[in-house]
């Protein structure tokens, strides 16, 4: 297979996600920037050796190249990329892709096979095409943000809806590929966040009950939540009668036995979570974890982000001009990309597209691309 050609014409998170993990799969990926900053992730610091740490977290193995697209030299390079390229990934307005003449009716004409890949909040076909669309927002409008938290709603710990979403587009980039293209993928925020909510919303739409704030505890299963120890938190994750039967001998708490089925369980949640928490408080992480896993009960220590990596994270962590980065989690390979300095790429990728030194020298000189 030739080695597929992807333009990115993203910021922030979703659509560079997108670039990122293709870029892992052994795709090119050229981000097309706009002068003078580039990517907004870029100017979000700390950085370390001119690359924002935050920009290098969804930018790894790209190539950079910024090209001024609302003049007429610069948009006539772009047409040239287009027509070598398989994949457009975006997560831009609508409004702002026409406008430059890089919509999906502007690209398909360049090049009639092109997949492209359309990220926006609610859809490419509806009335709210063109309104901004963070994370936080798509989560409260979908119903995540006010199922998450305990008295009060609260976002996700990371930015949950562009990964999801980054993750979703990915997959459906793929599909295109492998069907031959070409196509328009429409992917709207707001509906992989629906998507994600499972089992929740199968309940809702067909209990009619809203699911409430549980912390973290499962609304289905008891217990199945997290308790305070001596030296911190550990979760326990009972999932059926024969471990939570396991748990209640391991504890000597045999009395419990007796809320022997699930719906037992739920209907005297309040009780036994009570009645446990009074037993795990009295002991460490370690010893519970030690004498829970024997019983075969499954649990696990809840660690900060410190002693996950030290735990579990170091085999995905190498590091690039002082940056570290995370690699790709799925067969981890020796794959040793860096996130691009910006417009580091502008001028090898304008040679093998036919420009002369002289050419690019030039445009240069006009502000109509970026070199360093």
């Amino acid at each position: 297979m030739e080695k597929v050609r992807v333009i990115e014409l993203g910021s922030n998170i979703s659509a560079p996600l997108v670039g990122e993990i293709l870029a892992d799969l052994g795709m090119e990926v050229i981000k097309v920037e706009p002068p003078p900053f580039g990517d907004d992730r870029r100017r979000v610091k700390p950085e370390i050796n001119g690359i924002s740490i935050y920009f290098a977290s969804t930018n790894r193995g790209k190539k950079s190249v910024v090209i001024n697209l609302k003049s007429e030299e610069g948009y006539e390079i772009f047409k040239k990329l287009v027509k070598t390229a398989d994949v457009i990934v975006t997560n831009y307005r609508p409004s702002a892709l026409r406008k430059l003449g890089v919509d999906y009716e502007s690209v398909k004409r360049i090049n009639s096979k092109i997949i492209y890949c359309s990220i926006t909040g609610f859809g490419n076909f509806t009335e709210e095409a063109d309104r901004p669309a963070y994370d936080t927002i798509i989560l409260a409008l979908s119903g995540l943000m006010d199922m998450t938290g305990e008295e009060n709603p609260v976002k996700f710990a990371t930015s949950i809806s562009d990964i999801t979403t980054g993750l979703l587009a990915t997959v459906m980039v793929l599909w295109a590929l492998n069907k031959g293209g070409p196509a328009f993928i429409d992917v709207p925020m707001i509906y992989t966040q629906f998507y994600l909510t499972l089992e929740d919303a199968y309940m809702y739409l067909n209990t009619g009950k809203v699911p409430k704030r549980m912390g973290s505890a499962h609304r289905y299963l008891v217990p199945y939540q997290a308790f305070k120890v001596v030296d911190g938190y550990i979760y326990v994750a009972v999932f059926n009668d024969e471990q939570y039967l396991r748990l209640c001998k391991a504890l000597n708490r045999e009395d419990l036995c007796k809320f022997d089925t699930l719906q037992k369980r739920i209907e005297n949640r309040d009780y036994i979570i009570n009645e446990l928490e009074g037993v795990f408080e009295k002991n460490t992480r370690e010893y519970w974890v030690e004498l829970l896993g024997k019983a075969d009960v499954p649990v696990a220590p809840i660690l900060n982000l410190e002693e996950a990596f030290k735990r579990y994270g170091n085999r995905l962590v190498y590091e690039s001009d002082g940056v570290k980065y995370v690699n790709f989690p799925v067969n981890i390979t020796s794959n040793r990309s860096k996130a691009p300095k910006l417009g580091e790429h502008t001028k090898e990728v304008l040679l093998e597209l036919g420009y002369s030194e002289e050419d690019v020298n030039r445009l240069a000189e006009k502000g109509i691309i970026m070199l360093i």
